[in-house]
């Protein structure tokens, strides 16, 4: 017993040495993380900036597009949208690469140069002048979102001349705004979500490092903790009134009462921040399969089914549309045209009828059946509020979505927005897990205190006051530890 002891606490203390200055700044920048995102224009958000579009000269069909410009890649995706005065189609190849075609003479898009790239800053913030611009062949600090939005380099970044420091990034491919920042967004990042995720701009290029460094120190993290809370109780000593730490020097006395009180909440911020990484793939993703995908569309994305031009559907939207996704479901072609990020209507793109703004359900339900043969459907439900599982704490998640639950052995559950045919999530027994270890430990986002402002707020304020105590009273003693192992080395 002995020498687990020995051995539990030369492990607690070493990987203390190593870790505690991480674990301080992880817990420091959590302040901020509570209440700033990394600084990402959504979808929305650019939507809102859009000016009104003008259709009306988009008279080539998407694949009467790609003949002219001989573009012959297989596509991922496609949007109409303007570039300036002209109507542009602006897809993604199955390769990772993007392009853009204009729609009124099927002329593939060269590129953006410097002046162009400038007029869509310009025109997309409407501020008239610009400081200086470059263009930036490498994602910079401000580009971690660039995979997941889908758009590469080369960018032109824009520094506009306004009061609140503004880059706009413009994608030289495609001639579009993919990014917009401002001095304030980043003197924020730099406080929480950049030093929290350990997201410098080296590790952002080389992604598989920047893996291996967070689930390696979390890992190593949540074994420390692990020792460190198992110290905790060996170390308890009962004696009279509220003292029971054995530990005669202050710090380490307080390094105990903290890591006693708080080490169980360290412990799971630690580790559920491994878990956000979905370490060794143990989770399976909130998406669907490949196969599935397939299935759910009808089949792989063809431009040969959108017949009708956009032009001859531009008027009949009866809201005012801001872009254009060409989209499949069921082997049939749709347009989903966005007035807004909750504004939707879709329309058929092989027989011109009107708009609509949702499906009916039983063709999802139909559609989910196919895909899981020999498979009860054990609940469909029409959800108008969010459950545990499909949620948004700022509430920006569209509403409402069917819920269906097949009574499959892994308990498979879908979401699909019927105003888009969308499979927006799903979820099996280990997603749902791993759903609650990751996101409800680390965020506390449980329903029924996430949306209870102001006490989630003093929740998780006290707790992360008393793990930044239990990581400065670790760091104070490897700063005297340091100290005393350099007086002896004298």
């Amino acid at each position: 017993m002995k020498n687990v002891t020995k051995l539990t606490l030369l492990i607690h203390r070493y990987l203390g040495f190593a870790l505690s200055l991480l674990f301080v700044i992880w817990f420091l920048s959590g302040f901020a993380m509570m209440y700033v995102k990394y600084p990402t224009m959504r979808y929305h958000e650019r939507l809102q900036r859009l000016p009104a579009p003008d259709f009306s000269q988009a008279k080539l069909t998407v694949t009467q597009a790609l003949g002219s410009a001989g573009v012959k890649d297989t596509l991922r995706s496609v949007r109409l949208g303007m570039m300036l005065d002209r109507p542009v189609y602006r897809i993604a190849t199955t390769n990772g690469a993007h392009k853009a075609i204009f729609a009124d003479d099927g002329t593939l898009f060269q590129g953006a140069d410097s002046a162009l790239a400038a007029r869509l800053a310009i025109r997309f913030t409407q501020i008239t002048k610009i400081k200086n611009a470059g263009l930036l062949t490498e994602i910079d600090q401000w580009m971690a979102a660039a995979r997941s939005q889908g758009y590469g380099t080369p960018v032109y970044r824009m520094h506009m001349d306004d009061p609140a420091g503004t880059y706009v990034y413009v994608a030289a491919q495609t001639g579009e705004v993919v990014q917009m920042v401002n001095a304030k967004q980043r003197f924020l990042a730099w406080l929480g979500p950049i030093p929290h995720w350990i997201y410098p701009t080296v590790l952002l290029r080389n992604r598989p490092l920047w893996n291996d460094i967070i689930v390696w120190s979390s890992t190593i993290g949540s074994i420390m903790c692990a020792a460190g809370i198992a110290m905790g109780f060996i170390r308890y000593k009962r004696n009279r009134g509220l003292t029971f730490s054995p530990y005669k020097k202050k710090w380490f006395r307080w390094h105990h009462y903290t890591g006693f009180a708080f080490g169980l909440f360290v412990f799971t911020w630690i580790f559920s921040g491994l878990l956000s990484m979905t370490p060794w793939d143990w989770a399976p993703f909130t998406r669907l399969e490949p196969e599935e995908s397939l299935q759910w569309t009808g089949g792989m994305f063809d431009t040969g089914k959108f017949t009708v031009p956009p032009v001859a559907v531009a008027a009949n939207w009866g809201i005012e549309i801001k872009e254009i996704q060409l989209v499949q479901w069921n082997g049939k072609p749709f347009y989903l045209g966005y007035a807004d990020e909750h504004h939707t209507r879709m329309m058929p793109a092989d027989n011109g009828a009107g708009a609509f703004e949702r499906f009916p359900v039983a063709p999802f339900i139909a559609k989910l059946k196919a895909m899981n043969p020999v498979v009860p459907v054990k609940e469909a439900v029409m959800l108008t509020g969010y459950d545990d599982y499909y949620y948004s704490k700022n509430h920006e998640k569209r509403l409402p979505v069917l819920r269906v639950k097949m009574a499959s052995v892994d308990e498979r559950w879908y979401y699909i927005d019927p105003a888009t045919a969308q499979v927006v999530l799903k979820h099996q027994d280990l997603s749902r897990l791993e759903r609650w270890l990751y996101h409800g430990l680390h965020s506390f986002d449980f329903r029924f205190l996430v949306y209870k402002r102001p006490l989630w707020d003093i929740v998780v304020l006290i707790l992360m006051v008393g793990g930044t105590a239990v990581s400065i009273t670790g760091l104070v003693l490897t700063w005297e530890w340091i100290i005393r192992k350099a007086a002896f080395n004298k």
